[in-house]
């Protein structure tokens, strides 16, 4: 999977036009009034969204907690959890994690999520009762060796768990430690004398260590020791060095493309496909990375000429705003294959699939969305069977909503800077009419009431986000075709239709 920082780029310029379109903790004891109104089902039960629609602000984060939950705890008669315990447990493996935990309430929501029918009663004797979730307990090592697929957040969570229940937290991963992608770097000759152009090769050989030890740093997930580097590397640069960059402006081009090396071989090393498993403690270290490469560039780049501060500042705005994308993206992946690598799950899924209103639906849709309803119909009711008649993975979900992008977008594919407009109009229905068939679904399986609720939510923020993502990978690529068509006919009106973007293409840097 082709992750290119250019692509990025375009991409984020298309999402911009694509969106034209589209306090305090309670007490428990308010909070157990608030559960009460909880998502079981029954009639009056609604979407999780529609319940409340601040949880699903931050979709990662409510798929951090339901997987956390799926990992840690299971289902079992006669036993009880203390309900500030269980809170507690989740808020211990987010600190270990490095992430913000959500409050209470919204966890006690999202728990009802994974479990619909819990039930919140007070136990103990007078004056010393707490609350209690009824019906669950830790999930122990020998539930994870019983279950044909385990659900795993991280490592931190199999060891908060572990020290839960008293045992033995199993080692970390090892930490990958892929060799560094290089890409072509132009030449720069400078019209000097031999003296600077031997300045220029020094300086060149200097950051591309420099670059590869960045790479080798976060790869070992030593991410103290990248903020040392930058600082040594930066703050301790000699005089000349700093001179040439402030008096060759072809220099603060060239460690430009080293960025981009260096921010691509990050993408595709350790993100080489969507559902790519990565070790939890790599994890960690990339989230952490992308929250702090800024601070690092703002706090080292201060004495440096404002054009090579705002080129280095600019590449990896971008790039952390991608990689957080990928790692968000790739996080719902696991999470969505964890429960489709279940047969029990996916057995309930099927059953409440079989009993689900499909005119009912279409006959919502018909007049908004104005779809073939046969191409709809066949779509809920073999395409989606199917997958869950055969027990598909997550591999071929994903193949199967990247040939209804490709069938729904093919045909529309602008040959010209006249047709972009249509294009995008495109993009933003298939997007459009996807979340509100899903939302209807979602409603119906709320209101039947399904057992697999929470499966298909899980795999429909999965979803949600990989068909976002395939689109604006589809107009990313539309637009460099258009640009590359223009460039060959001398005109740069596409660029500006799209809108300028400060990262080059792979290309550009090849050719440069």
């Amino acid at each position: 999977m082709s992750l290119h920082l250019n692509q990025q780029t375009m991409a984020t310029n298309a999402t911009a036009n694509i969106a034209e379109v589209n306090a305090t903790e309670p007490t428990e004891e308010e909070e157990t009034m608030t559960m009460s109104a909880n998502i079981r089902g029954s009639s009056d039960s609604t979407n999780l969204e529609l319940l409340d629609p601040s949880i699903m602000a931050d979709r990662e984060t409510s798929m951090h907690v339901t997987t956390w939950i799926r990992a840690n705890y299971v289902r079992e008669r006669e036993h009880n959890v203390p309900r500030r315990n269980m809170f507690e447990h989740y808020k211990i493996d987010c600190t270990s994690q490095d992430l913000t935990p959500v409050n209470s309430a919204t966890f006690g929501k999202l728990l009802r999520v994974v479990f619909p029918d819990l039930k919140t009663r007070r136990l103990g004797v007078r004056g010393q009762s707490k609350y209690h979730y009824c019906g669950i307990r830790v999930r122990t090592p020998e539930d994870v060796q019983n279950s044909p697929t385990a659900y795993s957040v991280s490592a931190a969570s199999a060891s908060a768990s572990a020290s839960a229940s008293g045992s033995v937290p199993p080692s970390p991963s090892a930490a990958l430690a892929p060799s560094f992608i290089t890409s072509h770097f132009t030449s720069v000759r400078l019209n000097r004398s031999e003296t600077d152009n031997d300045l220029l090769a020094s300086f060149t050989l200097t950051y591309e260590r420099h670059c590869k030890e960045i790479f080798r740093f976060i790869s070992n997930n030593q991410l103290d020791k990248v903020r040392e580097s930058m600082e040594i590397f930066y703050n301790g640069m000699p005089e000349q060095f700093v001179q040439l960059i402030q008096n060759t402006p072809e220099v603060t081009e060239a460690v430009w493309r080293w960025d981009c090396s260096l921010y691509d071989a990050l993408i595709t090393t350790f993100l080489p496909s969507i559902n790519h498993t990565l070790p939890a403690e790599t994890v960690i270290t990339l989230r952490k990375y992308t929250r702090e490469l800024r601070e690092y560039i703002q706090s080292n780049l201060s004495r440096f000429p404002i054009p090579f501060y705002q080129k280095k500042a600019d590449v990896a705005r971008i790039f952390c705003a991608k990689f957080r994308r990928q790692l968000s993206l790739n996080f719902a992946a696991q999470a969505a294959a964890a429960v489709l690598s279940r047969s029990d799950h996916v057995a309930i899924m099927r059953q409440d699939w079989e009993r689900f209103d499909f005119d009912g639906i279409l006959d919502q849709t018909l007049w908004v969305c104005e779809c073939d309803t046969s191409e709809i119909r066949n779509i809920l009711r073999q395409d989606v069977y199917e997958l869950l008649t055969s027990k598909s993975g997550i591999e071929h979900w994903m193949k199967w909503i990247s040939h209804i992008v490709r069938r729904y977008l093919k045909t529309h594919t602008p040959t010209s800077i006249n047709d972009a407009n249509h294009y995008l109009a495109r993009s933003k229905q298939i997007l459009l009419k996807w979340t509100f068939y899903t939302s209807l679904i979602m409603k119906d399986l709320t209101l039947q009431p399904a057992g697999s609720f929470g499966s298909f939510h899980t795999l429909r923020l999965f979803l949600d986000d990989y068909i976002l993502y395939l689109v604006e990978e589809n107009i990313a690529q539309v637009n460099y075709t258009l640009m590359q068509q223009q460039r060959n006919e001398t005109s740069s009106r596409v660029g500006a239709y799209f809108s300028e973007s400060p990262i080059a293409t792979t290309s550009d840097r090849n050719s440069k």
